[in-house]
């Protein structure tokens, strides 16, 4: 399978994207290139590995009907472009370093034309940004036990391009009800309670759009989800070169499942909408909606990633952070000594309040 290291022009090393400047720089020679030449040079790669990628299958078609076994699986190995040495990935990374020189790869014979995505939102929070943003807020949460998160530590954490499914729409939404306004007052020796009733009708075509669905299995939706919303509207066209240097997954979900709540999910927004105007002290009635027109792009997104295992205990704990905006979401362990010298200090305060209170009072 296909597998590219973009290299410098100057003396021939790795390139990473860089996502403190947006450009790509050489760890060797500190050249720095800048977008249109390195996606200039992207497409130069990705016609090749196209090629031996077709290369590939044709082989493999003709050995599996040589062996009379098309049927029967196969491990697919990539080889690295700089040193030579085998890469063994699972199915839906498409962007790893090499094991033994480490040089960034990227698994173009991944990338086929129903899996290449068809944008990228690349990293602008650097790793050293993402570090002290992750220690900044860390240093916020009072009841974090001391020492739990080691700055050596945390510099393990990996910049992740996931999958994910942005879908726009235009929903036909109606709302149908009666609204009520109720008055009373007195009329002699009678209260006259008098009620009027009005027709409500609203209708309109509600346009929706950046409706996002992971787009891989192994999502952790409360994680994923807690980083939102990202920059959609920086969104660029698809090139490999933005995952040089970080890690990459590809779907494992298609299209039609993933945004198969959709439609049911912005139909339900018909009515909260449709009703903003209605001023009426009670009222009821019934929301439609029809979806007129819906489309999805595949997309990666840049998510940092940490992964701690606490010395005795079982479960590790995951932390995610927004790519672009720093967003943090994971859970925090909880120092219970802590937690109790606090509680115990509220308790002493409030008791000692209410003597004092007492004292003057009676």
């Amino acid at each position: 399978m296909a597998s590219v290291t973009y290299k410098c022009p100057n003396c021939g090393s790795f390139l990473a994207f860089d996502p403190d400047d947006q450009k790509w720089k050489c760890d060797r020679c500190d050249s720095v290139y800048d977008e249109e030449t390195l996606l200039a040079k992207a497409a130069e790669y990705q016609q090749q590995a196209d090629a031996e990628h077709r290369q590939a299958e044709a082989d493999a078609h003709t050995h599996a009907a040589a062996a009379g076994d098309a049927g029967s699986e196969q491990q697919v190995y990539y080889n690295c472009p700089s040193c030579g040495s085998g890469i063994m990935t699972d199915e839906t990374t498409v962007a790893t370093h090499c094991y033994y020189c480490h040089n960034p790869v990227v698994l173009q014979g991944k990338l086929t034309a129903d899996m290449k995505p068809d944008m990228v939102l690349p990293f602008s929070v650097g790793k050293e940004k993402a570090i002290e943003a992750f220690m900044g807020w860390v240093a916020k949460k009072r009841f974090v036990p001391k020492g739990f998160f080691a700055r050596e530590q945390v510099r393990q954490m990996e910049g992740v391009y996931y999958p994910h499914f942005v879908t726009e729409a235009t929903v036909d939404g109606s709302y149908q009800g009666e609204g009520q306004r109720t008055n009373v007052f007195d009329q002699g020796q009678y209260v006259v309670t008098q009620t009027e009733h009005y027709a409500i009708t609203r209708r309109a075509k509600i346009a929706f759009e950046n409706v996002m669905r992971p787009a891989l299995k192994a999502t952790d939706r409360k994680l994923s989800d807690g980083i939102h919303p990202f920059p959609l509207t920086e969104l660029t066209p698809f090139s490999g070169a933005y995952l040089s240097g970080f890690l990459a997954e590809r779907r494992d979900i298609a299209q039609s499942e993933a945004t198969a709540d959709v439609a049911d999910e912005l139909t339900g927004y018909v009515k909260p909408l449709l009703t903003q105007t209605v001023h009426f002290p009670t009222y009821q009635g019934k929301a439609e909606g029809r979806v007129l027109r819906q489309s999805s792009k595949y997309v990666l997104l840049p998510t940092w990633v940490l992964t701690y295992i606490k010395s005795g205990e079982k479960e590790p704990y995951y932390y995610v952070m927004n790519g672009r905006t720093g967003q943090v979401c994971g859970k925090l362990p909880i120092d219970k000594g802590k937690l109790r010298l606090t509680a115990l200090g509220i308790t002493a305060i409030l008791f000692a309040a209410y003597c004092v209170a007492a004292y003057f009072l009676f």
